[in-house]
């Protein structure tokens, strides 16, 4: 099996860090395109009739701006000698990783498992559950290693 274009989306915590260093090491050996995605949370609240409102437009931009520069720096961070794509995009992340993923023709997504149990899981769900589930390519999920 080779990859082309290795998709890995982040959050900037310490497992999409040990998802990115597993997906570089795939994208070297494979000499694939690695594409780092970040989505930004949109802050929308329901109003009757209107749907979904947006809140604070500056605390978004402001976030917006900071996650790209923190997708150049992790980029940058990266080295020489592999190609490497940013996306950044808004609103949920699940259904912005995997269209993220159509979008790019990607041939594997790697992304870090975030370990949300109990109430929290069942409430919140999982991001990489969900995409493991839905995606149209291979999903290799990482977890951190136990100190």
């Amino acid at each position: 099996m080779s990859f082309q274009r290795i998709l890995c989306p982040t959050d900037f915590s310490p497992v999409a860090a040990a998802a990115l260093e597993r997906a570089t090491m795939l994208a070297r050996t494979f000499g694939a395109e690695l594409i780092l995605v970040h989505v930004v949370q949109t802050f929308a609240y329901p109003v009757f009739d209107l749907g979904l409102v947006g809140v604070m437009p500056q605390l978004q931009e402001e976030q917006v701006q900071r996650a790209r520069e923190r997708l150049e720096q992790t980029k940058a961070g990266l080295g020489s000698g592999l190609v490497v794509r940013t996306d950044l995009r808004t609103g949920d992340a699940r259904e912005q990783v995997l269209a993220a993923a159509r979008d790019a023709k990607a041939d594997l997504i790697v992304m870090g498992t975030h370990g949300h149990t109990g109430l929290a899981h069942v409430l919140l769900g999982s991001t990489t559950e969900r995409v493991v589930r839905l995606a149209e390519c291979p999903v290799l999920t990482v977890r951190l290693p136990k100190a």
